[in-house]
């Protein structure tokens, strides 16, 4: 019987791109070499910066066209043109929140390189729509032809949609509210330090309960990266690592190259929307990132008039600014609504809820939201100004061009420099420190301006001999600024640094052994108080295992599956999940407090569990219950559980959902170890169950003594296109903690290089 998914497959094949030979491309002014490596990582090289943006855009396109304009539609709240009723929920909230919106501020705020380095880009990649020999398969699925927008704003607001998933703290406000509700200030304070914010007469009764069921949690994401001294590092010159920590995606959430023309020269990741290099490495420097997980964001509870067409503020009336907004739906009825805006931002009237935040729902009450963003993103020439700097004062300058999402940097140069500069506009609040919605009928909440820049946290050539960054605290209790009271917890840093401080010759495969590392902090720790757990037979045995247990979570491992099990029913009978399943559901979605700060402090303290009864018993309750789970999950044979079993990842397109498919579109599935407090991020989703959905979406590790000598593994593959080699050819690679090379130097590209292909006028 033939194969159902044939005909797709020949489909796809047919839009492959070509890798080989002369291909003619109107708008392009002079040649434009494209040199491809096994891993179809390409090596551009044009004659000006203008034909480089150009071939990067028809490049990127020819690659990732889908994806491309998936996320063109999402920001801009038009995904129900291609998927009708099902994504109205999703563009409505885009609209609502305004990504288009910004992303008009934004382009009119560009400079003018910045304006002309994306029209080219965009040039290329329409280019490569006009002339490529077939569209993707996924347009022939949907029967709808590709649409790339000409427009600057169009494009703008894809960096507001990014900034959205790395911004702000709403749940960990909402959620100290909620449990001070539900628990009281005391429970509230020893669950979710550094500590409640006492409800105010806005809040009263269960508005915040409400609230936190409706609003998005984005914090879920984070990255690891570190720059090590030539004093620490066997070559005598530095080392730079970076692990960006996104959600796990088909096509992979970057694009890799290698960028060459008169002016810049570097190699690294793109995003496949945008031109430039964003994150990588230069013949003189490197450069890696982390979110700051700063707050730029706060709710203002409005007072509206009786006509809901002004709001109160300082005693005066405020006329609301009103659009209309229309939503095309393939297939049906186009949904026309309308858009309330106060002078601090948008009316919140839906949102998403869950780590994935693929669900929608109200929120009731009239909440507007400021959010930094609207007042600047990112300057894209500033990724050629961070190319272009020679040291680290002149790309610290560079940096003022990264506005939003705040970001931390790492810096390592061949003079053997190492720096680390915070980036992003943090609210200076009048009132407050933006821990809980505050009242916006008066002006003692506003915001004014923004932290200087040169106020920012940033060092260079510290005494330690290198600097990590995990989106944990950066600065110490000295700093007089706020930048955020809801930081990652540090854990991650802590291990990263443990393992640089005991080793005076760090190599590039020790770094990339550190991006794999699978010691839980917060495990060690917690054991000990775990281990005094009173318990017979086969819990017994059990805890006889764990006792011996290094705190190692690996994929493999037994007592990691028994652990990490044991923890959320540990944290169910603890906070009467029965009782109260939605509050228990917000709270232990996100697992980091619980783990890392409530439950080890009340363990040591001795104080009693939040839903009351003893330790004693809700520790050894929680054992036989997760032995219950381990059993109906993954067998009575005890011997072969493994924590891998349980947590597992899986690279899946969109279109994997639909029925049939999944054969065609899952790139891949993998046992992973770790979970969201190794260095090893692999966060899950607790209330939903243990599948990883925050990963590494790229490792890199750039050795400044000899660039060819660097290395780097992607999640699944360069190309979007399920018929291509190179769909999910680094997937094993990325599974197995392994990184492949990464040749920068033309000698080292030409003999790397499998594919020639010349990109010429025509």
């Amino acid at each position: 019987m033939a194969d159902p998914l044939d005909e797709l497959r020949q489909a796809a094949r047919a839009a492959l791109p070509p890798v080989e030979g002369e291909v003619a491309v109107a708008g392009l002014r002079e040649p434009v070499e494209v040199l491809r490596d096994r891993w179809g990582i390409p090596y551009l090289s044009a004659a000006s910066q203008d034909d480089l943006w150009f071939a990067q855009g028809f490049v990127q396109a020819s690659e990732r066209l889908f994806q491309i304009e998936l996320a063109l539609r999402a920001a801009n709240g038009r995904l129900s043109e291609w998927f009708s009723d099902l994504t109205v929920p999703a563009d409505r909230f885009a609209r609502t929140v305004g990504f288009h919106r910004i992303g008009a501020l934004e382009a009119g705020r560009w400079t003018d390189p910045s304006r002309s380095m994306m029209r080219r880009f965009i040039a290329g990649a329409r280019a490569w729509v006009a002339s490529m020999p077939a569209p993707p398969l996924e347009y022939a699925m949907l029967g709808m032809p590709p649409e790339l927008p000409d427009d600057l704003e169009g494009w703008a607001a894809v960096f507001a949609y990014l900034a959205w998933g790395l911004s702000g703290n709403w749940d960990d406000e909402l959620l100290r509210l909620r449990l001070s509700e539900r628990l009281g200030l005391s429970a509230a304070e020893a669950l979710l330090p550094p500590g409640p914010v006492d409800p105010p007469a806005l809040a009263a009764g269960s508005l915040a309960g409400r609230l936190l069921e409706g609003l998005p949690r984005s914090r879920g994401q984070g990255s690891n990266n570190w720059a090590v001294s030539g004093s620490r590092t066997a070559s005598g010159r530095p080392l730079l690592a970076n692990d960006p920590h996104l959600l796990a995606q088909q096509p992979a959430a970057w694009f890799e190259l290698h960028l060459r023309a008169p002016g810049y020269e570097a190699r690294g990741v793109a995003f496949p929307f945008a031109p430039g290099i964003v994150v990588g490495a230069t013949a003189h420097h490197a450069w890696g990132v982390t979110n700051v997980s700063g707050d730029i964001q706060d709710l203002y509870v409005e007072r509206l008039n009786d006509t809901g067409t002004a709001a109160e503020f300082d005693g005066a009336w405020e006329p609301l600014e009103v659009r209309s907004e229309t939503i095309e739906v393939r297939g049906g009825r186009d949904v026309t609504f309308e858009v309330r805006e106060t002078p601090h931002g948008p009316i919140l009237e839906t949102a998403t809820v869950g780590v994935a935040g693929t669900e929608f729902v109200p929120i009731d009450g009239t909440f507007a939201l400021r959010w930094a963003a609207a007042d600047g993103l990112l300057e894209p020439f500033a990724l050629v100004d961070l190319v272009s700097a020679t040291s680290f004062e002149s790309f610290r300058e560079a940096l003022r061009g990264l506005s939003c999402p705040g970001q931390n940097v790492v810096y390592a140069d061949v003079d053997g420099t190492i720096g680390y500069q915070c980036t992003g506009r943090f609210p200076l609040r009048r009132t407050g420190e933006g821990s809980a919605p505050v009242p916006g009928w008066t002006s003692e909440h506003e915001w004014d301006g923004y932290l200087p820049f040169d106020e920012l946290p940033w060092s260079k050539d510290p005494g330690s001999g290198y600097i990590v960054t995990a989106n944990n605290r950066i600065h110490d209790e000295d700093y007089p600024h706020l930048i955020a009271l809801d930081f990652h917890p540090p854990y991650r840093a802590r291990r990263i640094g443990d393992l640089l401080s005991s080793n005076d010759e760090v190599t590039v495969a020790d770094c990339g052994s550190i991006q794999v590392d699978t010691v839980s902090l917060p495990a060690q720790r917690l054991l000990p108080h775990l281990s005094t757990t009173k318990a017979n037979g086969e819990g017994a045995e059990a805890l006889d295992r764990l006792r011996r247990w290094d705190g190692d979570l690996r994929a493999d491992s037994w007592e990691a599956a028994v652990y990490e099990v044991w923890l959320g029913e540990i944290a169910a009978l603890a906070l009467g999940a029965e009782g109260d399943p939605e509050t228990f559901a917000a709270y232990f979605a996100s697992r980091e407090a619980f783990v890392c700060s409530a439950l080890p402090a009340m363990l040591e303290s001795g104080g009693p569990p939040p839903a009351g009864g003893s330790w004693d018993e809700i520790l050894a309750g929680g054992l036989a219950a997760a032995l219950r789970v381990l059993e109906e999950r993954l067998g009575t044979e005890r011997g072969t559980w493994r924590w891998g079993a349980l947590h597992r990842v899986r690279f899946a397109h969109p279109l994997a959902r639909m029925p049939g498919l999944a054969g065609l579109f899952v790139a891949a599935e993998h046992e992973l170890g770790g979970d969201e407090q190794t260095v090893l991020q692999a966060g899950f989703d607790a209330h939903l169950g243990f599948d990883a959905l925050v990963i590494p979406s790229w490792r890199v590790v750039v050795d400044l003594a000899d660039l060819d000598a660097s290395r780097a593994v992607l999640t699944t593959g360069q190309s979007g296109n399920p018929a291509s080699p190179h769909w999910n050819d680094q997937s094993a690679l990325w599974a197995a903690g392994e990184l492949r090379a990464c040749p920068f130097s033309r000698p080292a590209v030409e003999a790397a290089s499998e594919h020639s292909m010349l990109l010429v006028p025509g």
